[in-house]
C-alpha cells in the first residue's frame, strides 16, 4: 500500500476554529474563514481514502479518487493549488505504467515525422465551441506556422463534436487530431498518450481545465518530450505539477507566486492571443441584424453562465439594475446566461431593458453593435474583455473583487484599467462613459492601441518565441519529480476564493444564505461533505440546520438527500463486494 504524510492542520482564528467544538461563528467574515477551513477538511477526507487502496492491484480505482479529489478541489477551494498529497500517488502509478496498462488495448496513433520544424503536442481534456481555451488552441496553431501542432483530447464526448475550424488549423499545421475513446480505462489512456507523445512531439503542452490525471500518469517517466503546463484556470486547484518542467501563465498578476504554488521548477508568461476582427462588420449592420435601434446605448457583458451568479455583497443584476434605473435610453445584453439560467439564483427582478440572450458561439456580432462593455462580476472573464477592448469597446473592469485571480488582469492594459473600488464608482464609471461619448472613444482606442501589440499577430508570436527559446533548452530533459505536501493556506485570497465557490459550483440550496451566518455554514458544510461521499457527516450538518431553521424546504431537502445518497452508496459498496467475490 501507499502511504500519504500526515496532513499538517492550518492555524484558523480562533473565532473560526470554535465551529469545530460546535459553536458556530456570527461574524461574516468568520464564517467565510470556515468556508474553507469546511472545505479542506472534507478534502482531507477524500485524500485519506486512498492511502487505503493497494497501488498495484487496484491502480484504476486509486486514479479515480484522485480525481474527484482533485475535482472536489478544483470546485470547493482548499486553500490549495496543487498537492503532493494525492499527486505523488499517480507519479507512482505512471512509473509502472507499461506494466499496469499491458494487454489493455490498442489503438491505431498516427505519427509525425521529425523535420526542421518543432513538433508540438496540445494535450487537454476536451474541447467545445465556446470556450476560451479551445480559442487559444486554435489561435496558437494558426498563428505559429514555425511550428507542427497535433492535439490529443483525453475526453472528449460522443455526443460533442470536435469544432471543425479546429480540426482544419491542424491538418493546415501538418499535425493529426487524436481523441482517445472516452470510455477507456485512465491507465490505457495514460499508455496512449504517452505513446503520441514519443513519436510525434518535441515539446507537449498540457492545457489545463480540468482536474485530469492522465497526462500526470502519462509523463510520469524520464523517457518522453518536456512537459509545459498553460495555467488557463489559475484560480483552480489542478494536477499536472509533477510532470511540468515550466508554468506557463496567461496574465503576469500571479505568475511567480502561482508557479511556487503549483511546484513548478520554472514559469513564464505568455499574453492570450487574439484575432482583429474590427471592420469586419458595421456597428450599423450588426445592430440592424440583431434587431437593435440605432439610437440605443448598448452595454454588453459576455462571460460564462456561473460568473454571473450573486455571492455576498456582489449581485450583477442588482447592479445593472440600478445602472437601467439611472440611464432610461441604456440596454444591457449579457452573452453566455439566459434568464431561465440564472432564474433560480435572482434576489431582485430583472429589469426590462437587462437582456439574457444565452448562449452564443461567435460573440462578435454583438461587440460590434455595442457602445461599452461590463466585465462580469463576482467572476471575470479575461478572454472575453480582452477582445471586447480589441475591437475599439471601453471597458468597466469588475470591481473590488473577492480575489485578483477571478477578475481580467492584463499587463498590456492595467496601468490605464484598473478596477474599481467598490460598486459605487463601478456605476459612476459606466454612467460616465455612456454621458460622454468623446471619453468613450478614447479610451476604447488606447485599450486597442495596446492590445495590437501584445496579442496579435507579429507581436504575439514575438512573445512566444520567448517561451520557445525556454522550453528548446529544455529539449531531452523531461524530468518527473514527487512535489509537496501542501496545507491549506488562509490568505485573505484563499478565503475569497472559497467564498466565491459557494454560488460557482454550488445549487440553489445555497442561494439564501450567501452572505454568511450559521445557516450558510452549515448548509454549505453539508452540501460539500456530501460531494465528497461523507453522508453521515453530511446528515449532521443538514440537521442542525433544520433545527437552525425549520422553515426552509430546501434545507429539508438537503437531508433528504443526505439519506438517500448514504443508502446508495451502502448499496453500490455491497454490490462491488458481492462482484469481487
Amino acid at each position: 500500500m501507499s502511504t500519504l504524510p500526515h496532513i499538517n492542520k492550518p492555524d484558523f482564528p480562533e473565532e473560526v476554529l470554535e465551529a469545530r467544538t460546535g459553536t458556530l461563528p456570527h461574524t461574516e467574515a468568520a464564517a467565510q474563514a470556515v468556508f474553507l477551513q469546511v472545505n479542506s477538511e472534507s478534502y482531507e477526507w477524500l485524500a485519506g481514502k486512498i492511502q487505503t487502496l493497494d497501488r498495484q492491484k487496484e491502480a484504476e480505482e486509486i486514479l479515480c479518487c484522485i480525481e474527484k479529489a482533485a475535482r472536489f478541489a478544483a470546485m470547493y477551494h482548499t486553500g490549495r493549488f496543487a498537492d503532493g498529497t494525492i499527486e505523488n500517488a499517480a507519479l507512482e502509478i505512471g512509473a509502472d505504467l507499461d506494466k499496469l496498462a499491458a494487454g489493455t488495448g490498442d489503438l491505431w496513433l498516427p505519427a509525425v515525422s521529425k523535420d526542421d520544424r518543432r513538433r508540438v503536442l496540445h494535450v487537454t481534456f476536451n474541447v467545445r465551441e465556446v470556450g476560451g481555451h479551445t480559442r487559444l488552441m486554435y489561435h496558437w496553431v494558426r498563428n505559429d506556422q514555425s511550428s507542427c501542432h497535433s492535439i490529443l483530447l483525453v475526453n472528449q464526448p460522443e455526443d460533442i463534436p470536435v469544432p471543425l475550424w479546429l480540426f482544419e488549423a491542424v491538418r493546415s499545421s501538418g499535425g493529426h487530431l487524436v481523441t482517445l475513446p472516452p470510455k477507456s480505462g485512465l491507465c490505457q489512456k495514460a499508455k496512449w498518450l504517452r505513446t503520441m507523445a514519443k513519436q510525434s512531439a518535441d515539446l507537449v503542452v498540457l492545457h489545463t481545465i480540468w482536474p485530469d490525471v492522465v497526462p500526470t500518469v502519462a509523463f510520469a517517466t524520464h523517457d518522453c518530450p518536456p512537459v509545459v503546463v498553460v495555467d488557463q484556470c489559475d484560480h483552480m486547484f489542478e494536477l499536472g505539477s509533477s510532470v511540468g518542467d515550466m508554468l506557463i501563465s496567461l496574465r503576469t498578476l500571479e505568475s511567480v507566486p502561482m508557479a511556487k504554488r503549483r511546484c513548478s521548477p520554472r514559469n513564464a508568461a505568455i499574453p492570450i492571443p487574439l484575432v482583429d476582427t474590427l471592420g469586419n462588420m458595421s456597428r450599423r449592420d450588426a445592430r440592424r441584424t440583431l434587431g437593435i435601434d440605432e439610437h440605443q446605448i448598448v452595454l454588453l457583458s459576455v462571460g460564462r453562465d456561473l460568473k454571473y451568479r450573486p455571492c455576498g455583497p456582489y449581485d450583477f443584476v442588482a447592479t445593472a439594475n440600478r445602472i437601467l434605473n439611472r440611464q432610461p435610453g441604456a440596454h444591457l445584453y449579457v452573452v453566455g446566461e439566459s434568464a431561465a439560467g440564472i432564474a433560480p439564483y435572482l434576489r431582485c427582478a430583472i429589469h426590462d431593458r437587462l437582456h439574457f440572450v444565452g448562449s452564443v458561439e461567435d460573440p462578435s456580432l454583438y461587440r460590434a453593435a455595442a457602445d461599452i462593455y461590463l466585465e462580469s462580476f463576482p467572476f471575470g472573464s479575461q478572454t472575453a474583455l480582452l477582445e471586447a477592448a480589441l475591437v475599439g469597446l471601453p471597458v468597466v473592469p469588475a470591481y473590488a473583487p473577492l480575489c485578483p485571480m477571478l477578475v481580467a488582469h492584463d499587463e498590456a492594459i492595467s496601468d490605464i484599467l484598473t478596477n474599481p473600488q467598490d460598486e459605487r464608482e463601478y456605476v459612476k464609471r459606466v454612467e460616465l462613459l455612456i454621458r460622454q461619448p468623446e471619453e468613450r472613444a478614447m479610451l476604447g482606442k488606447a485599450l486597442r492601441e495596446r492590445l495590437l501589440t501584445g496579442h496579435v499577430g507579429e507581436g504575439w508570436l514575438n512573445r512566444l518565441a520567448a517561451v520557445y527559446q525556454h522550453t528548446d533548452r529544455l529539449m531531452q530533459a523531461h524530468d518527473p519529480r514527487p512535489i509537496p505536501v501542501s496545507i491549506c493556506a488562509n490568505t485573505d485570497a484563499d478565503i475569497g476564493l472559497s467564498h466565491w465557490s459557494l454560488m460557482g459550483h454550488s445549487n440553489i440550496y445555497f442561494t439564501a444564505t450567501s452572505e454568511g451566518g450559521e445557516e450558510a455554514v452549515l448548509v454549505h458544510s453539508s452540501l460539500v461533505t456530501k460531494w465528497a461521499g461523507d453522508f453521515s457527516k453530511a446528515r449532521r450538518f443538514a440537521w442542525r440546520a433544520i433545527q437552525h431553521n425549520p422553515y426552509r424546504w430546501a434545507v429539508w431537502r438537503l437531508f433528504l438527500s443526505t439519506m438517500l445518497s448514504g443508502a446508495r452508496s451502502i448499496i453500490l459498496k455491497a454490490v462491488s463486494h458481492i462482484k469481487k467475490e
